[in-house]
């Protein structure tokens, strides 16, 4: 009996750790903190986990922040673009921007071609619910993210 109870607390805190910690702030000015990061927003990861479910989402999140780069550079560039740039250095930056868009485009490329093929590969897809407990997908479900997953290659590849 010791020893299942030691296991169990073992096993507790194993799964404990491979938690990673989020801070976030809402519309009202609320801190949050939390196991799961929201969908929108902001966010500060205070401890990273271990899973390579956030090294997707730390992707994604990266992909995000230089496509908003590139459109404020964008923006930037369509504001003072009223003389012709002649200027060699200012055709460096409209093709950094450029690699930007490509870098980021490529990363959505790659995420949804992996998406697809983990939909194909598997009849029943599993994934942690918002309430961290294992769920496996509805077949209407995975149909929908196979949709998905083929309009965001056909847009980004």
């Amino acid at each position: 009996m010791r020893i299942a109870v030691a296991i169990l607390i073992s096993s507790l805190a194993i799964s404990a750790q491979a938690d990673g910690i989020y801070k976030w702030v809402d519309d009202q000015g609320v801190v949050h903190f939390g196991s799961q990061p929201p969908e929108k927003g902001e966010v500060e990861v205070v401890k990273k986990p271990k899973s390579a479910r956030f090294k997707q989402w730390q992707s994604e999140q990266q992909a995000l922040q230089a496509e908003k780069d590139s459109d404020a550079e964008a923006l930037e560039q369509n504001t003072t673009a009223a003389a012709p740039a002649a200027n060699p250095e200012q055709k460096k930056a409209d093709t950094g921007m450029s690699k930007a868009e490509q870098a980021v485009r490529a990363q959505r490329c790659r995420m949804a071609q992996s998406n697809l093929q983990e939909l194909n590969t598997h009849a029943r897809v599993r994934e942690i619910g918002s309430d961290g407990k294992m769920r496996v997908l509805p077949e209407e479900e995975r149909q929908a993210r196979i949709q998905r997953a083929q309009q965001a290659i056909q847009i980004n590849c």
